[in-house]
């Protein structure tokens, strides 16, 4: 059997945990294989020396199984640990609908840049806010609701993939004013935002994202709170 995109159930539940035990983390152990879980797979078979297609399948289960090389062992071959570093090192999941700050940039200016991590429907993605004049992203709670679900301005879309959901307002100290018009959105064009919270990654991870996003919405009545800060 071959698990790839769109498989569900038991299998690929076990997969997502050999996953994470060999330190390739799927964005969650849901039994669902999407593309998290794809990219998973494709830097654990990259660091095997495997075909790298994204699909799992009995070569790609006996190295997660064994977590040696696939090549066959003899004297002249022995086999040998393989490292279980990701090529591209994830965080780790953190609470469900709460962003958190892990770096500030410029504390106090008007161009003051915060970089951190958020989580939806159970998977995280690092974040930039500010850096352009208006301060960053004011920590608190906000009502989230859907905006657009595709645009294509530059600095709101990467690789094609844009969309925005608006955050509720926040009174700011450090501008002495009712911060509006704030949003989620790609951190795309220039690297950073006006304020709103911008999400790193590729078009693949902002498509995940998007989705992320939309579960949460249609489990919670088309809102929910995030806390921030």
């Amino acid at each position: 059997m071959t698990l790839s995109i769109g498989s569900r159930g038991t299998s690929v539940r076990t997969l997502q945990q050999k996953l994470q035990t060999a330190g390739f983390s799927p964005g969650g152990v849901d039994g669902v294989f999407g593309r998290r879980t794809e990219q998973s797979v494709r830097a654990f078979q990259q660091s095997r020396g495997l075909e790298v297609d994204g699909k799992v399948g009995p070569q790609t289960l006996r190295a997660l199984r064994d977590g040696f090389d696939p090549a066959p062992s003899s004297p002249t071959n022995p086999r040998r640990p393989a490292p279980v570093e990701p090529t591209q090192p994830r965080p780790q999941a953190g609470t469900n609908l709460t962003a958190t700050f892990d770096r500030v940039r410029g504390p106090g200016s008007r161009s003051q840049q915060v970089t951190g991590r958020v989580t939806v429907n159970g998977h995280t993605y690092d974040f930039r806010s500010g850096g352009h004049g208006r301060g960053s992203l004011p920590p608190g709670a906000y009502q989230i609701t859907p905006h657009l679900w595709s645009r294509s301005d530059r600095s709101m879309s990467v690789g094609g993939v844009g969309y925005s959901f608006a955050m509720s307002d926040k009174y700011d100290s450090r501008v002495g004013a009712t911060r509006s018009l704030l949003r989620i959105h790609p951190d795309g064009g220039t690297p950073g935002t006006m304020g709103c919270m911008g999400i790193i990654g590729d078009a693949s991870v902002q498509r995940q994202f998007r989705e992320d996003m939309r579960a949460e919405l249609q489990r919670n009545g088309g809102r929910f709170t995030l806390n921030v800060g």
